[in-house]
């Protein structure tokens, strides 16, 4: 394993069965998984033999240790940049997502999904491990420290539910920090209209800038008086942008001009 890559590979079984349990894989199913690393999940995914099932490796040295996993036409691996790969072009609906993702990268494949998503709605679920404070970021709620952009961004669209913490001493090599297990099931009407992705993150961007601050100036700064006055703003001049629910912010989002 190259330490560029920023890999860690699970070597506790229980937890592997556990991760396959949550996905609900059969031999109908769609995979597609990013960083199979030494095959900890993947040898478990081909037990069931879904009937198609795409892994995409960045180091090739690893690929060349799993070519007993991925005997079979419908089962394959390449050699790819996750982040630099379309899979659109491999895939069109119901595709579920699994992977003990690279912690260096981990956020902006995130958001890669998340924005086809919205054009293109390719996959029907996500089963997704990050490093325990990036979860954290994900799952949290307003009035907490760790609520912030990339929780309103994805619970606009999807939602999230903790499968199970992992505890780093559960991989090899043992990283730094504890991680966790996030499921990620499209909603069946999206909260923010996909045209207004660009206003969220806007929004989120400006009111979440320099945090701790009361945010007056920047309601005043994206808001013109008159759609302050006719939509009673001002209650949100003296709160910090942690303090605003995720549904306060969606409404926000709709009055901004576009």
């Amino acid at each position: 394993m190259k330490k560029k890559f920023g890999q860690n590979f699970l070597n506790n079984q229980t937890i592997i069965d556990q991760i396959i349990t949550s996905a609900n894989i059969t031999k109908d199913s769609i995979v597609y998984e990013v960083g199979p690393g030494d095959g900890a999940l993947s040898r478990e995914i081909v037990k069931i033999n879904p009937k198609k099932y795409l892994a995409v490796e960045i180091d090739k040295g690893l690929i060349q240790k799993l070519d007993d996993v991925f005997a079979k036409k419908e089962h394959w691996i390449i050699n790819e940049d996750a982040l630099q790969f379309d899979e659109t072009s491999v895939f069109s609906k119901n595709v579920t997502i699994i992977s003990n993702l690279p912690y260096n990268i981990s956020l902006k494949l995130l958001l890669k999904w998340i924005n086809q998503y919205i054009t293109n709605p390719w996959f029907d679920q996500m089963i997704l491990m990050f490093q325990k404070e990036v979860g954290e970021r994900i799952l949290s709620e307003e009035n907490s420290k760790k609520y912030g952009r990339i929780s309103l961004i994805v619970s606009a669209f999807f939602q999230c539910s903790k499968i199970l913490d992992i505890n780093k001493n559960d991989f090899f090599p043992v990283p730094k920090v504890d991680s966790v297990m996030i499921k990620f099931v499209p909603l069946k009407k999206t909260i923010i209209n996909n045209k207004n992705i660009h206003k969220l993150e806007l929004l989120s961007k400006t009111l979440f800038a320099n945090r701790r601050k009361k945010l007056k100036n920047k309601i005043k700064q994206l808001f013109d008086e008159r759609v302050i006055e006719e939509n009673k703003l001002d209650q949100y001049f003296d709160l910090r942008a942690e303090n605003i629910s995720k549904e306060n912010f969606y409404q926000l989002t709709k009055l901004l001009k576009d």
